[in-house]
């Protein structure tokens, strides 16, 4: 079953076969006899990616709940308490309520461990994570793009006072992270794409000035959904005509392949867990 959640995640063989430590011959092998098990297609070729037909989708959710019990059943039994630390870096899009879930079942597993904690943008994680800064990297990427294992999918959604900023005819005034940042440019790129005329009026690396720049009506941008839901304060749009869809966000994790240990992986599983919740 975990074979069919990495392969929706990855949307290859070769991908899923690496998060599972498998070779691509052993991935196909396991996808051919679940196939013959329920005696229907579970998977089809787009666009160079593998996708799910709607039986596999099907048997997808199945499986995603199959490997959370088996987590759950791994850490009940698991009489292991790993002492040490980990550098985690995360992206900014990285809500709280995930934050919170995440720090709450580590300490529950891992009670000894020491989590030493940093907010960025990914460009900038991730290369301290090749200087050897850090350890494990929670970034955002493009849907669909390859820098690390898939955690998670989340919808972008439109912030900010529409119907008073998007108009025809007129420029709209963006609220933006600093260069280089993929949401800043997949900002200008959605727009220009639809023929929007757009214009930078706020920049900011700090996600509260960003916040209070929107609410006090210096312009609109896009968050991950995860990041809007219950903020009753920030106006924004889950569904609209005045814009184009946005898309989605994927959050990846990478870590450094040189602590390959069992803190690290230990790590990596309750993070797997936390961020594959619905």
């Amino acid at each position: 079953m975990h074979m069919l959640v990495y392969l929706h995640e990855e949307g290859s063989i070769s991908g899923a076969a690496k998060c599972m430590h498998l070779t691509q011959q052993a991935v196909s092998a396991q996808l051919k006899r679940l196939e013959e098990l329920v005696g229907r297609p579970l998977v089809c070729r787009q666009n160079q990616r593998i996708e799910l037909t709607p039986d596999g989708e099907v048997i997808l959710l199945a499986a995603r709940k199959m490997v959370d019990i088996a987590n759950r059943i791994r850490y009940q039994f698991s009489n292991t308490t790993l002492d040490g630390f980990v550098r985690f870096g995360f992206t900014q899009g990285f809500s709280l309520p995930m934050l919170f879930a995440l720090l709450s079942e580590l300490r529950r597993v891992q009670p000894r461990l020491e989590v030493r904690c940093e907010t960025g943008r990914t460009s900038q994680l991730l290369a301290k994570l090749e200087a050897g800064g850090l350890d494990v990297v929670l970034g955002a990427q493009a849907d669909g793009n390859a820098q690390g294992e898939v955690m998670r999918r989340e919808r972008l959604v439109w912030v900010g006072d529409l119907h008073h900023l998007v108009r025809p005819g007129m420029t709209i005034p963006l609220v933006v992270l600093p260069a280089p940042t993929f949401i800043r440019e997949h900002i200008f790129d959605t727009l220009s794409s639809a023929g929007h005329k757009w214009t930078v009026h706020f920049e900011s690396d700090d996600p509260a000035s960003l916040r209070t720049a929107i609410r006090s009506g210096w312009g609109i941008s896009l968050f991950n959904e995860e990041t809007v839901l219950g903020d009753f304060t920030l106006p924004h749009a889950m569904e609209t005509t005045l814009l184009p869809f946005p898309g989605h966000v994927e959050f990846f994790m990478r870590y450094n392949p040189l602590r390959n240990d069992a803190l690290i992986r230990s790590f990596a599983t309750v993070l797997r867990k936390v961020l594959n919740r619905p």
